[in-house]
């Protein structure tokens, strides 16, 4: 028999609900939840039943518990200490996006990680999805002229009501919906050099952002990309796009979280537009089909020790523009990669 990869889940918010326990349930193979822990004592009763594992009183006794990981789903704005516990108790670690909202926390963790031998991961699913995949395969050798990146969702006034919308906790669409896009920037553009950035709430009452529009300019090539994203469509989540203007073709990510792909070829006489199915999936929900491939990757990487996971601090790049952005604003300027205090209200 197959050894089994063991997960304790800390954290059994919305990402639990409308993903990961059916993950769990139907998908992954090789891998089960052996205990979990909220503080809300209702949702532990209800996932211990659905997991048929384990749910414990506190979070000391949770700790305790030994198992392959923690999974953190907790409110963003907890992660860090979430995650310094874990450690303290010397626990490998997968965090959902994003891994702390605060550049120096991300440095700090990764150090105690690497000391410690501690396995340090973060969830980005959207950079498995197969068109993602193709998409950076295939603009490797292109002469890219511009991108733009879109997020047309929608969240009602009642999801705010709780830790989201928070600069403590959560930050607004950029750093909770939009950052994975910002990812998806990054693992297909490389690092960013500077970024201006403008942010007002059109429809809902937060303390952050429902709306952000922003100008990038990556290091290579000089590459600018303009962004623009909200919260405040009605009355559901409609796209989340990015359009790779090249020389010759236009290459487009599309669906409700960049699973779609097409490509318009550009010729003298007539456009070729292509949809391509077998890199693209249907996704029910804004979360996407690819946590099941995180985590997969994860099981199969300690049973195989091939194809290595994404490493939490692998995503530092994402999580200092993502800074910058909101930086930018707040000082109303622009703000660069390279500089060293990227403090933003977010965290704060």
């Amino acid at each position: 028999m197959n050894k089994k990869i063991s997960f304790s889940i800390l954290g059994l918010g919305r990402v639990i609900e409308k993903r990961v326990f059916k993950m769990f349930k139907n998908e992954i193979k090789n891998g089960y939840v052996k205990t979990i822990f909220d503080i809300d004592k209702k949702k532990n009763k209800k996932y211990e039943k659905l997991f048929k594992c384990k749910a414990e009183e506190t979070l000391e006794k949770f700790l305790n518990i030994k198992s392959d990981f923690i999974y953190i789903a907790t409110e963003s704005g907890n992660h860090f200490n979430h995650i310094l516990k874990c450690f303290k108790y010397n626990r490998n670690v997968i965090v959902e996006k994003p891994p702390v909202l605060k550049v120096k926390e991300l440095i700090f963790l990764n150090k105690i990680a690497k000391k410690k031998r501690l396995k340090f991961y973060t969830v980005f699913q959207n950079r498995m999805n197969k068109s993602v995949q193709y998409v950076k395969r295939i603009i490797k050798n292109e002469k890219i002229i511009f991108v733009d990146l879109s997020l047309i969702w929608s969240r009602p006034q009642e999801y705010y009501k709780d830790w989201h919308g928070k600069w403590k906790l959560d930050g607004g669409v950029l750093a909770q919906q939009g950052i994975h896009y910002v990812d998806l920037l990054i693992f297909l553009l490389g690092e960013p050099n500077k970024c201006i950035s403008s942010i007002v709430n059109r429809v809902n009452k937060l303390q952050a952002e429902d709306t952000h529009s922003s100008l990038i300019i990556f290091k290579k090539n000089n590459l600018s990309c303009t962004v623009n994203m909200s919260t405040a469509f009605r009355p559901k989540d409609f796209e989340a796009s990015i359009n790779i203007y090249c020389k010759k073709k236009i290459v487009s990510l599309g669906g409700l979280c960049c699973n779609k792909v097409s490509i318009n070829e550009l010729h003298q006489n007539k456009n070729n537009f292509i949809k391509l199915k077998k890199f693209s999936e249907e996704v029910p929900s804004g979360y996407g089909i690819s946590h099941r491939r995180v985590f997969q990757k994860i099981i199969d990487y300690e049973l195989k020790k091939k194809n290595l996971p994404l490493n939490a601090y692998d995503s530092l790049s994402t999580i200092k523009l993502i800074n910058m952005m909101y930086k930018s604003f707040e000082k109303k300027k622009w703000i660069l990669f390279k500089e060293k205090n990227l403090i933003s209200k977010l965290g704060k």
